[in-house]
């Protein structure tokens, strides 16, 4: 199951091509986490937050809203599905190459995967539980195993729950996922380098090398016309 988080006014300059290209090939699975609602979308296929969100922004509280939704679609269709992926909609995903990945795993076991946002592992100093922990940016995709979905039911049962547990650390939405992942549930994140973000700048840097190398990736982030080129 792929989840994807846009907001209307980026259907165009955004969700378009990707309705477009990576979507298409697997549209009866992917669902859309969206402010309002989206043209050409079914609405079976999406959730909207505008009522429940507020205007987006990138505030701690927006973030983890939009983020609290991910789960309600996750737990709608959980008998459905072994594989449950966050996306944004500056992403493009190769899908065979996830399928190919995500086939070598079991998903009955407690799986968080997707690249660590920092080089370092992030420091948490307050009690309880300090010390270190990696996390994984949604920015570049993050899926996770039937078996975490469940585990996480008690933390993101609802919208306010999962939304005040990141007021109360004061952590946006995807160092809260790994703060509850690693030091509640135990599982800490698996690492795959093969996910990318927009942030990833130096990917722009060698153009014949990222053409070489294109094929092999599992998700790359794609810049605002005229940034990096």
């Amino acid at each position: 199951m792929y989840v994807v988080r846009t907001i209307s006014k980026y259907y165009s300059s955004r969700l378009s091509y990707l309705l477009q290209t990576w979507i298409k090939t697997v549209a009866t699975d992917v669902y859309f986490i969206t402010d309002n609602h989206l043209p050409h979308i079914d609405f079976n296929h999406f959730i909207t937050t505008q009522k429940t969100c507020g205007n987006t922004s990138h505030s701690v509280q927006s973030l983890c809203c939009q983020t609290s939704h991910d789960f309600l679609l996750y737990r709608q269709h959980l008998n459905k599905y072994q594989w449950f992926c966050h996306f944004d909609d500056d992403q493009y995903v190769h899908i065979d190459n996830l399928y190919r990945y995500l086939s070598t795993l079991n998903h009955q076991k407690a799986y968080y995967i997707g690249r660590n946002s920092w080089n370092m592992t992030f420091k948490r100093k307050k009690s309880p539980h300090p010390g270190h922990f990696w996390f994984a940016t949604l920015g570049a995709g993050v899926c996770f195993s039937r078996r975490t979905i469940d585990l996480l039911e008690s933390y993101t049962k609802t919208v306010s729950q999962f939304v005040n547990g990141c007021l109360k650390e004061f952590y946006p939405d995807d160092i809260y996922l790994g703060f509850i992942l690693n030091n509640y549930l135990n599982i800490s994140l698996t690492k795959n380098i093969e996910f990318h973000s927009h942030l990833e700048r130096s990917l722009f840097n060698d153009k014949r090398d990222l053409i070489d190398n294109f094929y092999r990736q599992i998700t790359f982030g794609f810049p605002l016309l005229g940034r990096f080129f």
